[in-house]
């Protein structure tokens, strides 16, 4: 577990330097995370999955890309970035569950599209950003109730963390969105780093402890 402090370790640094205002450690301790809990997922883990590999790739840009989310471009290719990701951890959910529990499944379904139209609506994004952000939401919340069927289809601990850090990846991404859109608080970016860091660190430290193929 030396290698997952590491990752902790690189997030208290990336928040003290946020509320600090120390903009050149933040930035950099920002870029670093991605690549630390890859390292972690890589040791510690006996199942390495590909796509689990690339989701966390696709994140690291993402996080790259957002250093310049004031400039609409970054946004969207840091938006993409993201989108992908999310992708990649539905692929890697579904394999490692190899069997989709059906009841939970439609249920999490008419739990989801209300979820969504009512964050869709939170948001208020402006026109030009309605079908990406609509995007995004879809591929996140999917992404969730992929987790889910992962820990029904292998109950346990390490699934529940697994659920539960996609969860809060939701609010997570819904919350820097929806100060993004609206008035920016001061501490913005130690706000919005705290969920992101325990939902991103979450999902990988139940994957490893899953051991699942």
């Amino acid at each position: 577990m030396a290698s997952f402090a590491v990752y902790c370790l690189i997030g208290v640094i990336n928040l003290v330097s946020a509320v600090l205002f120390k903009e050149g450690i933040r930035k950099l301790s920002k870029i670093c995370l991605m690549p630390a809990l890859l390292a972690f997922y890589l040791i510690a883990t006996p199942h390495i999955l590909p796509w689990i590999i690339v989701a966390l790739v696709l994140a690291w840009a993402g996080d790259i890309l957002l250093i310049k989310k004031e400039k609409p471009a970054y946004f969207r290719l840091g938006l993409a970035a993201f989108l992908l990701s999310h992708v990649f951890y539905i692929v890697a959910f579904l394999t490692m569950a190899q069997k989709l529990h059906i009841l939970a499944l439609i249920v999490s379904l008419v739990v989801a599209i209300p979820l969504t139209l009512v964050i869709l609506k939170a948001l208020d994004a402006s026109a030009p950003m309605k079908i990406p952000v609509t995007a995004y939401a879809v591929a996140i919340i999917l992404m969730s109730i992929c987790a889910l069927q992962l820990m029904l289809a292998q109950p346990g601990l390490a699934g529940a963390i697994v659920f539960a850090a996609s969860v809060v990846y939701i609010f997570s991404d819904a919350l820097m969105a929806y100060l993004l859109f609206h008035k920016s608080p001061k501490y913005f970016n130690a706000i919005t780093m705290v969920p992101y860091i325990v939902a991103q660190g979450g999902i990988i430290l139940g994957l490893v402890m899953g051991h699942w193929n």
